[in-house]
């Protein structure tokens, strides 16, 4: 696929912290679209699973929603598997 200067030039310039939150979006996106893979499940399924219309659902699914601690955890509760896992250690004073 060609890719666009004028995109490209845009992307540079995002801020690290912006480019880094939307790196986690997807993984949480990806994470979630495995589980539905491996259970043979659509996205129409989990929207019931989780009494969300299928348009939220889609949303989701493209990065373009802010996942929320609790929407993850409802997703997590849903498919039965965990989406995140928190792995940082905190240096205690």
């Amino acid at each position: 696929m060609k890719r666009s200067k004028v995109i490209e030039e845009r992307r540079r310039h995002v801020n690290p912290e912006v480019k880094e939150r939307v790196a986690l979006s997807f993984q949480i996106v990806d994470r979630i679209h495995e589980i539905l893979v491996v259970r043979n499940l659509r996205q129409k399924d989990l929207a019931l699973m989780l009494g969300k219309s299928e348009a939220e659902i889609s949303k989701w699914m493209r990065g373009t929603h802010n996942f929320t601690i609790d929407t993850v955890v409802a997703i997590e509760e849903a498919l039965q598997a965990p989406i995140l896992q928190v792995c940082h250690e905190v240096a205690i004073a």
